[in-house]
């Protein structure tokens, strides 16, 4: 499996943003038009001289110009992402279902997917971008509610753009990885990215570096850019069966998980299955394989695979699995987008869907529940 990204994707991702910031940017850079004249650092400067928030823009001494209407705009696709990032955050921790996650439960299978958590943690990578939106936002509306003076709103701009410039350059990796990796659409994640890219270029395209501090600007958005494409190596090489197969490298060393070569004809097996099964977990199988049931999930699936090894291999073979991702082996991808699957692992018992990895109590219980129905 090689790492893809459809050109008609990577265009939609450069003009969606890019609409989108002009958009609700527009009243802010209508003013900006209106008391400019030729600059040859921004294009662009303002014939006012000062730092207030009630004016229509700044000058610069050097001549950069910047609408602190700008701020707003920011503060409210700020406010927009961390609305979005902590649902997601919730229904990761509680295990919810996704509203408005499309007919296959796409934002379900990459939410619990392999790059859903922090690499080493269980904490959500949602989280992650709850907490930068909330970051960005402070910074857009601070000069709003403090009086920072001249020196700090120009700390806070730079700040600002540096935030705002890591956001866009971590979505534009995460994007790589959805559609390239993952080969799945997700409706949130997707607007997510628009948000963090078009954060970004309201900040540089706002002229939010004041021209006299330029450099330190740059300097401060690359810092920012590399820490960005350093966590994203990270977070890509914490799942090395992934990565490894994504370059047609053999597996790590140690993994548990280990899947066939990505050149395999039928597909990429999911990892086998290594414990034992319980007396306890034999009858859960027993009494699941009376009531028709079945397992959904997806050969990359941590959580698939935790539950596989809670039942033991001798379990599952009572148990029939349905691969749903479409490289996985025997893949049965357009069969799971038909059940509308919130997530993976779903267990279907008796006709209805049980989204999430179950304890084994949580399955008895379950059983119980479905038999006394």
């Amino acid at each position: 499996m090689k790492i893809r990204i459809p050109l008609t994707s990577m265009l939609l991702f450069y003009s969606i943003p890019r609409a989108f910031t002009f958009s609700i940017a527009r009243p802010a850079y209508a003013v900006r038009e209106k008391l400019s004249v030729e600059n040859p650092l921004y294009g662009t400067s303002c014939r006012r001289n000062t730092h207030k928030l009630n004016s229509s823009a700044n000058e610069d001494e050097a001549g950069s110009c910047w609408n602190p209407k700008l701020r707003r705009s920011m503060g409210i696709i700020a406010g927009i992402g961390a609305a979005e990032t902590g649902y997601l955050t919730f229904t990761k921790l509680t295990g919810s279902s996704i509203l408005l996650c499309g007919t296959d439960g796409a934002c379900g299978n990459v939410l619990n997917g392999p790059y859903g958590v922090i690499p080493g943690t269980d904490v959500p990578l949602a989280l992650l971008g709850f907490v930068a939106y909330m970051l960005v936002g402070f910074l857009a509306v601070a000069p709003f509610i403090y009086d920072l003076g001249q020196d700090k709103e120009e700390n806070n701009r730079l700040l600002l753009t540096a935030a705002s410039t890591t956001m866009g350059v971590f979505s534009v990796f995460l994007m790589t990885l959805l559609f390239g990796v993952l080969g799945e659409s997700c409706n949130f994640c997707v607007a997510s990215a628009i948000f963090s890219v078009s954060l970004a270029k309201l900040a540089w395209l706002g002229g939010a570096v004041p021209a006299p501090r330029i450099k330190q600007g740059i300097k401060w958005s690359a810092g920012g850019g590399l820490a960005a494409f350093m966590a994203s190596a990270i977070l890509f090489t914490s799942v090395p069966e992934i990565a490894s197969a994504d370059f047609g490298l053999p597996p790590a060393a140690g993994s548990t998980h280990l899947l066939a070569s990505s050149e395999s004809q039928k597909g990429t097996p999911a990892p086998p299955i290594l414990s034992k099964s319980s007396p306890r977990a034999l009858g859960i199988a027993t009494d699941l394989e009376s009531l028709d049931s079945r397992m959904f999930g997806a050969y990359w699936c941590s959580h698939c695979y935790d539950q596989k090894e809670r039942l033991g291999k001798e379990a599952m073979l009572k148990i029939p699995y349905i691969e749903c991702s479409r490289d996985g082996l025997n893949s049965q991808n357009s069969f799971c987008k038909e059940r509308g699957l919130p997530g993976y692992p779903t267990w279907e018992i008796n006709g209805k869907l049980y989204p999430g990895e179950k304890e084994l109590d949580e399955l008895e219980e379950i059983i119980k529940e479905v038999r006394s129905s």
